[in-house]
């Protein structure tokens, strides 16, 4: 178990150890940076948790061979992700080679965003999937067709039916928002986990679980505080100190490390199959959403240069200048992410700091926590809050600005 889980050993190890010796909690917390292979670990823990063999990734057993395609019913997912840019991504690795493994990776892509929708997570509020329900039936059909069982389509109609599934992926992201993981949601959760299963284990994995407002906080608390028997909460979360000390106490945590470049040179090798992999995992999938890195680094030095030297009557030239960058959610996630590592470069912490302008590297360390505060503050309202973002970027430049 885990052999898909790469440079990560110190923490597979452990969960390893645990899942042998059944030491594992009723609730956990994967934390750990973007990219770092928390959804993936965490998949593979609920594929052993209901292993009916030995959870080699070969096992034969009905409970893998639906995992392997995260089709298991007793599986459940909430929270968002970059769905989009993954399935663009895992569609570049099948276009090159199309083997059994880029299918299991495409499908499984595809497939972590359409089990957010599955019936039970929306019983009362099917209305609500009305505009993206042909897109979610079309893209499963799809999905089934690209099963590794089947033939698949021909090599002439290749492309065209990874275009087919891309396009439906994109008006299922564009039409529903899963940033945030509403207490509706955590309810209805509650009540599928209560549900027996004849004995069987279910999994229920929370992706951001930081990203929820107090109501969903609290409803998971109670959750956690008598959790249903055979269930297994596993959140996720790459700020572990947004996370409620409440809920905290009630999880137990497994750290996953950061990559280094080796490390993820080596993702990009045996996963994506990148034959000269020559960029963070960050920018690689940045790429696959028009997000240029060189272009967005500089889009973030420019924006907070502009700030300290322009005054705030000078923010509608500043928007008309970025784009799109301060209307599309996506790419403003972006933004504010360079606009972290910007400020990590002012502090030392990056190769990169002597490239930065005198008047930033300067910045005294009381003003970059009060901007690296803000920020965290703006990425909260983004996703949970569903902040515009043109009125966040507003707000950055009027705070940046300040003598």
């Amino acid at each position: 178990m885990f052999e898909n889980i790469i440079c990560q050993d110190e923490v597979v190890s452990l969960l390893r150890e645990d899942w042998r010796a059944g030491r594992l909690p009723a609730a956990m917390l994967f934390a750990g940076p973007d990219f770092s292979g928390k959804l993936s670990a965490a998949l593979e823990l609920a594929r052993g948790l209901g292993c009916e063999g030995g959870a080699d990734w070969r096992c034969e057993c009905r409970s893998c061979a639906a995992h392997r395609l995260l089709a298991h019913p007793y599986t459940a997912f909430a929270g968002g992700r970059y769905f989009y840019e993954e399935a663009l991504a895992c569609a570049n690795t099948l276009r090159r080679a199309w083997s059994v493994p880029g299918r299991f990776l495409f499908i499984r892509s595809v497939r972590k965003l359409l089990r957010r929708f599955d019936a039970h997570l929306w019983e009362g509020e099917e209305a609500r999937l009305h505009k993206i329900m042909p897109s979610l039936v079309a893209a499963e059909e799809a999905l089934q067709e690209l099963s590794p069982e089947r033939e698949g389509p021909p090599p002439e109609k290749r492309d065209k039916f990874i275009e087919g599934v891309l396009g439906a992926v994109a008006k299922i992201t564009e039409g529903a928002s899963l940033d945030s993981i509403p207490i509706k949601l955590i309810r209805r959760l509650s009540a599928w986990a209560h549900v027996g299963a004849g004995g069987a284990a279910k999994v229920i994995i929370m992706e951001n679980a930081d990203r929820m407002l107090e109501g969903s906080r609290n409803a998971l608390l109670k959750i956690l505080e008598e959790p249903p028997g055979r269930v297994t909460f596993i959140l996720t979360t790459s700020r572990r100190a947004a996370i409620l000390p409440t809920i905290l106490s009630r999880v137990r945590t497994y750290q996953f490390a950061v990559r280094g470049e080796a490390a993820q040179r080596n993702v990009l090798t045996k996963i994506f199959r990148e034959e000269e992999p020559s960029v963070p995992l960050k920018d690689f999938f940045r790429d696959f959403q028009d997000a240029a890195p060189d272009a967005l680094r500089a889009a973030a030095l420019r924006f907070l240069m502009a700030a300290r030297t322009s005054p705030p009557e000078a923010f509608p030239s500043i928007v008309q200048e970025h784009g799109d960058w301060f209307q599309d959610r996506r790419k403003f996630r972006f933004f504010l992410y360079e606009l972290f590592d910007v400020f990590r470069r002012i502090l030392g912490s990056s190769p990169e700091g002597g490239h930065l302008p005198p008047s930033l590297a300067s910045v005294p360390l009381e003003k970059l926590e009060e901007w690296t505060s803000l920020l965290r503050r703006s990425l909260e309202s983004l996703d949970v809050l569903n902040m515009a973002p043109s009125l966040l970027a507003q707000r950055l430049y009027c705070v940046f600005g300040r003598p």
